[in-house]
């Protein structure tokens, strides 16, 4: 079975050549195209691609606002970014949108084939070529708003609803309510869950997490 594919980037030639490099795989097929924001919303409505290969540099709007609508009409949608932004800022902000892949433009093109495949099993990419990325750059956290990750902070420390909630000088049922999403987001069940998830990923000793 194909994983079908969209190509939005207002270099055609860049597109041409993507296409090329793709038609010569057997598992994936560009089955869109579009050069702007516009296009790529009309496109992905009506070929509903696995996967959206997505220019962060578009003519008319960003490729971040593309990619957030994108999700918000498809959240299950995956995303690779494929771009020459290569800053940190664009990375995170990729990455919290719920993009699933960063690549850039210039890596070679078996390395962005392995990227869309690896984007296709739902696993998350970020390109050799990017250099040092901070580790919580490849952190599932990433996923957090700032203030979910200050309400998972706290969880994690220990600190109850109602404490969390004069901390932060909100409500309790807005605490709740980050606290669900934020548990969606990491695939998590329980606040037990994410104290694990803390310890795994070396914000707590581990045996806080016994």
């Amino acid at each position: 079975m194909q994983t079908t594919l969209a190509l939005i980037d207002d270099h055609r030639l860049f597109r041409e050549g993507l296409a090329a490099l793709l038609a010569r795989q057997p598992d994936l097929k560009v089955v869109a195209e579009a050069s702007d924001a516009t296009e790529a919303y009309r496109v992905v409505a009506a070929t509903e691609p696995d996967v959206v290969l997505l220019d962060l540099s578009l003519p008319d709007e960003s490729g971040l606002e593309v990619g957030r609508r994108l999700l918000k009409q498809r959240p299950r949608q995956r995303i690779l970014a494929v771009t020459m932004l290569r800053d940190r800022t664009h990375v995170a902000q990729a990455l919290e949108l719920g993009i699933l892949g960063y690549a850039t433009k210039d890596q070679p093109g078996d390395e962005l084939v392995a990227a869309i495949r690896a984007v296709v099993s739902r696993q998350s990419y970020l390109s050799p070529s990017l250099g040092a990325v901070p580790a919580e750059l490849g952190s599932p956290l990433v996923k957090l708003t700032r203030r979910e990750r200050e309400v998972f902070d706290l969880t994690v420390g220990g600190v109850i609803t109602t404490a969390i909630a004069d901390q932060l000088h909100i409500s309790k049922r807005t605490v709740e309510t980050h606290r669900a999403r934020i548990l969606h987001k990491l695939g998590a069940h329980s606040a037990v869950d994410l104290v694990r998830l803390a310890a795994s990923l070396g914000l707590l000793p581990v045996d806080s997490a016994a």
